[in-house]
């Protein structure tokens, strides 16, 4: 992983690039969850909302993400559990780029797929015919948003998908889709946000499309009328972005079955498994997936008692996981386990030397986080009887 970072870091970046360090994953873009993207953080910080810019911001960064909606597959080792990750790390392609004013849209439209293509095909050496494109094809809002939105405009098909096409991708490689994935018209935690367009780049690996990449570019000022939206005008700033997901990316091209099979991952199931009775690798991964998700939380968020409520609930739930799998494990001896465990998962992601610094808080917030639920249990039992 560190390999491919230092790839990332030296890629051209647009004119202006500042290089940034990446955001706490307890940022204030997310309340009440953990980072789930990638410019919330920047734009809460540098401009306080989401529609309105003084200011051009242009800036690089790799990115920790914790994606709780995903847990799910996670914990219930479900068919798709293989391409998710608690924890990954998402960077930009040449830079996020935040401009006051709309000005040279296509030419940074076509820096931001002309860069990401020569990342995934010219540098990773990827194959161009395993490309698959989703971009949105057009039609009036109501539907394109499944009624989320019910107002009159009929907004356009992506044209930009023509800069992928000048690349060399041939028409059988778009694919046309009405979803949030495609179109970005969204509020995020109820402040206004401007719309615009996104490709979902996939990749056909082991016979099963896998996305690996995005692109997204916003141009759209949503017009409120009664705290609802009635309609759209052109932006007068514009946000652009390549960006791609480094764990699933290491994945493709390692050709490895899953994301947890990756080099910064694996050793941690591996050890689960050499301590455990039960030799039993879903109950492993999802220790393993709980334990680099928590040390994450509480390097960036110090300790359980400064979480909000409802992340509280969130990292109650990576307990869970790890209580149910060591269970499941046989692993008696866990508080010795969780010292070796974080102090791997610090040396397999030495790129990030704080890490190492929070193994001990990390563990002590585990444990009581085990006995709390010990003691939980046991009351619910009572009650029962």
């Amino acid at each position: 992983m560190g390999e491919l970072r230092d790839v990332v870091k030296n890629f051209p970046k647009y004119p202006g690039t500042i290089e940034k360090s990446p955001a706490s994953v307890c940022n204030d873009g997310f309340p009440g969850t953990f980072n789930m993207s990638y410019s919330e953080a920047e734009m809460i910080e540098y401009f306080g909302q989401y529609l309105d810019y003084n200011k051009d911001l242009i800036y690089s960064k790799i990115q920790p993400v914790i994606r709780y909606q995903d847990w799910k597959h996670i914990a219930d080792a479900d068919e798709h559990s293989y391409r998710y990750l608690s924890l990954f790390d998402l960077a930009d392609i040449g830079g996020a780029i935040i401009l006051k004013e709309q000005k040279n849209v296509k030419g940074v439209i076509h820096f931001c797929v002309k860069n990401l293509y020569t990342f995934l095909i010219e540098n990773l050496k990827l194959k161009k015919e395993n490309l698959r494109i989703s971009f949105f094809p057009g039609g009036d809002v109501k539907t394109a948003t499944k009624g989320k939105y019910d107002f009159d405009y009929q907004l356009p098909s992506d044209e930009t998908v023509s800069v992928w096409k000048e690349l060399g991708l041939k028409e059988g490689q778009f694919l046309p889709e009405f979803s949030r994935d495609t179109l970005l018209a969204v509020n995020i935690f109820g402040l206004p946000t401007p719309w615009g367009f996104r490709h979902e780049v996939n990749y056909l690996h082991k016979g099963k499309l896998l996305d690996i990449a995005t692109f997204e570019y916003i141009i759209y000022r949503p017009i409120f009328k009664e705290g609802k939206i009635v309609d759209l005008r052109e932006w007068e700033h514009l946000f652009s972005i390549s960006a791609v997901g480094l764990d699933r990316i290491l994945m493709v091209v390692n050709d490895l079955e899953k994301t947890t099979d990756c080099p910064h991952i694996k050793p941690l199931i591996e050890l689960c498994l050499e301590k455990s009775k039960n030799k039993d690798e879903k109950k492993a991964i999802i220790a393993a997936q709980a334990i680099r998700s928590l040390h994450r939380v509480f390097t960036d968020c110090d300790s359980f008692t400064n979480l909000t409520r409802k992340r509280k609930e969130k990292v109650r739930n990576f307990y869970t996981g790890i209580n149910s799998s060591f269970k499941s494990l046989g692993i008696t001896d866990g508080s010795n386990l969780l010292d070796e465990l974080l102090t791997l998962n610090s040396t397999l992601q030495n790129y990030y030397p704080e890490l190492r610094n929070s193994i001990k808080i990390t563990k002590e917030e585990i444990l009581a986080g085990l006995s709390r639920l010990g003691k939980k249990r046991l009351k619910i039992k009572k009650v029962v009887k």
